[in-house]
Parts: structure tokens; sequence; C-alpha cells
């Protein structure tokens, strides 16, 4: 969408005299959104006194006390960065001018803070996204010296006015205004496909601030909305964390009253059989005034009566009460424990909702076979999928966005970067994937299952370090007979293809492992060739000692 002077002017007015009813929505549950997620206002969001059973001094201290479900956000979420860490991402780049193709990977390398495009991603994206689906990425640039300076910021919806949605994309954006109060004075400003225009308000007439509007370019509004689901007849868009939200507030009230009871009954309370003030005789009374002695209470005040209970003696024919003056109640243990298992099986619940698994159901059950291993996957690797196909736009988007910026001269809506993410998830550690394939060896299953068991578990342990993980995939692949120990090889194909085996560790030691995977096969068969004759010299010359000698 692009204005000209007389629209951009209408479109300032227009939205300078309220603010749309979804936009009021979408701030009201970011805030929810944040008090969950981060613990931002979470008591004041979501601590409410729980009317008919509990008391307001009770609720004011459960306030107080409750602590934020933060952490299990970080556990049922934490799956989400195999999106970033997936194996097999690829770039396809079509820019034929290299100065341009330089400037292009030098700005999306150093995208923001020294961060790369895809690092800004995997750090900021989703936790964006869980609370602020509403808010956007955008892209600003400044003039630093003689250099243009160009990053990312995030907008949030509390400094959104309005927004024209196109899918993720907007046709236009609207910014709160900055008030100038001395100078009774508001700047708007607005962001269409072709200009970022700057208005001025003063005393309810608009003017076009022609020093600060500027044609941008980008070809769009250089602005995402951060989640690409909508409510359904709205404009609001839905977190991540949506299917969740009912079943995580549930979690932290009942987090909450267990916290208040942990401190509630966390100390031990003393009882003790009350006797009569002397003064009041136990009515709390004197001549029809409060009794100073006991201030109304009807037994001697003590230190501090807050930490006692006090009892009155049975009369005929009442329960006997404990056998002793006083004594002892401690809280109740079996409550605590239960409470305890029942957080912990809505955190699964919590995650099976996430993930479309069952854990909650099966959290004592395994499966595995070779065959279960791919199908316990399946539903978490399909959200996954879903992950990926939303930070990938994004991704994309925003670095031909940077292309745009970087040639001026190339058509706005032709896209020459393509940058295709990873799907290969590693979801277990590696210990755990290890076991999996010691025991399918031990089992005797075929190379194509232990090929892919090793892969995964290489791929796991080495996550972090990308350049030891390409190595060792690239070792797999070429050492002979990966799955069998030397003797095994011995036993079943004899001492010659045992000393391969052998070889390739001395090879190794040497290789130059950057090198292309055919290569490395190539160098390894010439060094086959020069070792094996090199033993042939050696077993000739001891077999002529050995003469000699005899």
């Amino acid at each position: 969408m692009i204005f000209d002077k007389i629209s951009v002017l209408n479109i300032a007015k227009e939205h300078s005299e309220k603010t749309e009813d979804w936009i009021k929505d979408a701030r009201k549950k970011s805030k929810t959104l944040k008090a969950l997620v981060t613990g931002e206002g979470f008591s004041k969001e979501l601590i409410e006194r729980i009317s008919y059973l509990e008391s307001k001094e009770r609720a004011i201290a459960r306030e107080k006390y409750a602590h934020d479900i933060r952490d299990v956000f970080a556990r049922v979420m934490s799956k989400r960065q195999n999106v970033f860490d997936a194996n097999g991402t690829s770039e396809n780049i079509q820019i034929k001018n290299e100065n341009i193709k330089s400037e292009f990977v030098d700005r999306i390398s150093n995208f923001k803070s020294n961060k790369s495009l895809h690092r800004y991603l995997s750090e900021s994206f989703f936790s964006l996204k869980d609370i602020d689906p509403n808010g956007g990425l955008m892209l600003e640039y400044k003039k630093e010296n003689k250099n243009f300076e160009l990053y990312p910021t995030y907008k949030s919806i509390d400094d959104i006015r309005y927004y024209e949605a196109e899918g993720q994309k907007v046709g236009y954006i609207v910014f709160e205004p900055k008030v100038h109060e001395e100078a009774d004075l508001k700047t708007w400003r607005i962001v269409d496909e072709k200009t970022d225009w700057t208005i001025n308000e003063i005393a309810d007439r608009f003017f076009v601030n022609e020093t600060k509007t500027f044609e941008h370019p980008f070809g769009n509004v250089p602005f995402l909305i951060l989640s690409e689901k909508e409510k359904t007849g709205t404009n609001t868009r839905l977190s991540s964390i949506e299917p969740i939200l009912e079943l995580c507030k549930e979690y932290a009230i009942d987090k909450s009253v267990l916290s208040i009871y942990r401190k509630q009954k966390g100390f031990p309370v003393h009882y003790r059989f009350g006797t009569h003030c002397k003064p009041c005789a136990g009515t709390g009374t004197v001549e029809n005034d409060t009794c100073t002695s006991c201030n109304g209470l009807g037994y001697p005040k003590r230190g501090d009566v807050t930490d006692m209970y006090i009892l009155p003696f049975p009369k005929a024919n009442q329960p006997s009460l404990p056998n002793k003056l006083m004594g002892f109640e401690s809280p109740d243990l079996d409550f605590l424990e239960y409470m305890d298992e029942n957080l912990r099986q809505r955190e699964r619940i919590i995650d099976d909702t996430i993930w479309g698994t069952d854990k909650a159901q099966n959290s004592d059950k395994s499966n595995e076979t070779a065959t279960g291993i791919v199908i316990d996957h399946q539903p978490t690797t399909s959200k996954l999928n879903q992950f990926t196909d939303c930070v990938e736009y994004v991704d994309n988007t925003l670095a031909n966005w940077v292309l745009n910026f970087v040639d001026l001269t190339k058509n706005k809506s032709e896209k020459l970067y393509f940058k295709s993410y990873g799907r290969r998830y590693i979801l277990e550690n590696p210990d755990v994937l290890n076991e999996k394939y010691q025991k399918a060896k031990a089992k005797g299953d075929n190379n194509t299952i232990l090929d892919k068991l090793l892969e995964e578990f290489i791929l796991s342990k080495y996550k972090s370090d990308p350049f030891m993980q390409s190595e060792m995939i690239k070792k797999s692949r070429i050492e002979p007979y990966v799955h069998l120990s030397i003797g095994e090889v011995k036993n079943y194909f004899g001492s010659e293809e045992a000393s391969k085996k052998i070889s390739f560790q001395e090879f190794w030691k040497d290789a130059e492992t950057s090198k292309d995977e055919k290569d490395l096969k190539d160098e390894f068969q010439e060094y086959l060739k020069t070792d094996i004759l090199t033993l042939k010299i050696k077993e000739n010359e001891s077999s002529k000692m050995r003469e000699t000698v005899i």
C-alpha cells in the first residue's frame, strides 16, 4: 500500500481518534503471556483471590509468596531449539555481482551486535512470539559517518496504534505517537511500502514533516508480525503457547497454593490447654470493659499468641483430647507429596499438548525397537516442522529485504536468496543414542539401521561443535567395517581386511579432514596400497632373517 500526502494525513487523523479494540485485546493478552512465560507481573496478572475459599488476608499472602512458572516453559519449549540446530540447512544465493554478494553476506553475518541473522532469530524470535504474537520485527537503518547501519528492532504491540495485515507482512503500520508536552506537539510515524512518513499533530491539525520523511529501499513495509496464526474472525494473532494457556494458568494457581501451604505449614503449630485469666475469670471482660490483662482473650497472654492454639479443657461427656498438656501439630506431608506429583503430571500434560506426545499416559513405558524410535518422535518432528516453516519464512523475508537495501538497482520483488532450514532434528541425548546403537549392534541389526543410529549419536554428541561433527561424520563413512571391532573383522574376513581397519586409524591421524569426503576416500585407498606394501616388505625381511638364523 502506497500513500500520497493527503491520504497519509487522513490515516494519521483517523487513527489518532481511537485505538482499535483488537489492539487493546492484544495488549491485554500480551501482559498475561509475559506473566506466564517470563514472570513479569506474575502475581498481579495471575494470582487472584479464590472466592468463597480464601480470605482476603490469605490471598494477599499467596500473591506475595507465589513463584512464577517460567521454569516450566524453559523445560517444555527447550526442544524448539532443534529448529536452529538441525542438520541439513542449505543456502541458495543467486547474486551475480560479487561486490553486492560480499556486502550482503557480510550484513546477514553481522545482523545485530555481531550476531548473524540465524543466531539473532535463534536467541529472540520464539521468545518474542510467545509473549507478543501481535508485535513484530522491523528493519531500521541510520547513517553512521559515511556508511548506513542496518539493524533489526522489536516493536511491541504497546508501541503500535494500528497495522493493515497481509499475512505476516503489513500494507502499512501506524506507531503510537511521541508526545512533546512543551510544544503541544505529537509526532506520528507511518510506514507504507514506499515511504517512512513523519506526521506532526498540533492542536488537532496534521502536517507532513518533510525533513524527516523519506523513501525507504525495502520494497515492502519492513515489518513482520511475529505470529502467523490468526484467531478466526479477528485481527488478533495467537501465541505459540495458546493451546496450553489455560493449563498453565491453572498450573500457576495450584503452584501458588502449594507455595503458601508450605510456608503456612512449614513450621509445626504449638498447642496447649488454656488456663483462665484470673482478673476476668476467662470472660475477657472486667466490668463490661475489655480485660487489660489478656486483651479480651480470656487466657493469659504469652510472647506471641499467633504461634499457639489454646485448647479449652474438655468438660464432662466431651471427647477426650490428647493425654498431654501441650504439643505440636505437624504439616500434612501426604498432601505435599500429592501436590508435588500432581504438578509434575500437569507439566507432562502441558508438554504432551504442545508436542502431540503422550508422556503423561505412558510415562513408564518405552519403545526400543528401531521402528519405535521413528514412531515415538513423529508428533514432535511434525510440530518442529511447523516451527521451522515459520522461522524459515521470517529468515528469508528479512534477508531479501537486506538484499534490497544493499542492491538499490534490483527489482524489489525478485528473490535472489533462499535459505532452506535443516529438518534432521536430534531429540535424544548422546548417552541414550549410544545405548540404542550398542543394543542394535548386539542384536545384529542390519547396517542401514546401524548407520542411522551412529549418525544420530555423532550429531547429538557434537551438536555444539559443527566442525568436529562434520569430521566425525566423514570418518564414520570412510572407516572400513565401522560397526565391527578389529577382532570381529579378522574372524569374519581374515587378517588382510583387519589390517585395513588398523591402517585407517594411522591414516586418519594425519589426514586433512576438511577435505571433501570423496577425496579422503581416494587418499585412504592410496595410503592402503603403500601401507600394505610396506607391511609385506617387512614380513619378507623377517622371513629371510629367520632363514639366515636357522
